[in-house]
C-alpha cells in the first residue's frame, strides 16, 4: 500500500473534523436539545411568575398576541405543573366534569411524553395520580385509596392539561371551574 500524501492526508483530517463535528452536533442537538426546552419551561421566567413548582397554574386563554408557545390554539384552556418527585411523591387529580374533549399530559425531563388521560379514558371519573420517581423510596407512605400509582422516568417533569373551547366567552363559566380542578401538590 502506498503511503498518502500531504495533500491526502489534509483532506483525509479535514473530512475525519468534519464528520465528527457533524455527529457530536447531531448528538448535542437530539440529546440536549430537549432536556434545555424543557429545563426553560419548568424553571425559567414564566414558570416562575405563575409559580407551578408542585402546584397547578391556570394561563390566561390564548389569544392572537399568545406566543410563548409556538402556535398556541386559541380553542384550548391549560392548567400546567412543572411536578418535582425528589423529595416523595406528587399527588395529581382533577375532576372536570366536562361533556368535551380534556386531557392530562406528564411529560419527563426530555420531553418525552409518558402519561395520558383524556375524558374518554377517565369516562366521567376524578383522575387521581400518585406521581414517585423510579425505585422510589417511599418511607412507609403508601398511596391514597383509589390512586393510580404512575412511575415519573425522571425525577422533574411537566403536566400539561388542556380542555377544548369552541367560544370561551359563551363557556367561561363552566370552563374555568372545571379546569381548576386540577391540583397538583406533594404527598
Amino acid at each position: 500500500m502506498k503511503p498518502l500524501t500531504d495533500n491526502q492526508r489534509l483532506w483525509f483530517y479535514r473530512s475525519l473534523t468534519l464528520l465528527t463535528t457533524a455527529i457530536l452536533v447531531h448528538l448535542a442537538a437530539v440529546w440536549a436539545a430537549p432536556r434545555l426546552i424543557m429545563h426553560v419551561l419548568m424553571n425559567g421566567p414564566m414558570a416562575k411568575t405563575m409559580n407551578m413548582h408542585n402546584q397547578a397554574a391556570y394561563p390566561a386563554p390564548v389569544d392572537a398576541s399568545a406566543r410563548s408557545v409556538v402556535m398556541p390554539s386559541p380553542d384550548m384552556l391549560y392548567s400546567v405543573c412543572a411536578f418535582d418527585v425528589r423529595q416523595g411523591p406528587v399527588r395529581i387529580t382533577a375532576n372536570p366534569q366536562l361533556p368535551s374533549y380534556w386531557s392530562i399530559a406528564l411529560y419527563a425531563a426530555n420531553s418525552d411524553n409518558f402519561y395520558v388521560v383524556n375524558d374518554r379514558k377517565a369516562a366521567q371519573q376524578a383522575v387521581n395520580l400518585w406521581l414517585v420517581s423510579e425505585g422510589a423510596n417511599l418511607g412507609g407512605l403508601q398511596p391514597p385509596t383509589g390512586a393510580e400509582v404512575v412511575v415519573s422516568p425522571s425525577p422533574t417533569g411537566f403536566l400539561l392539561m388542556r380542555v377544548l373551547t369552541g367560544d370561551y366567552a359563551a363557556e367561561k363559566a363552566v370552563l374555568e371551574p372545571a379546569r381548576r380542578t386540577l391540583q397538583c401538590s406533594p404527598a
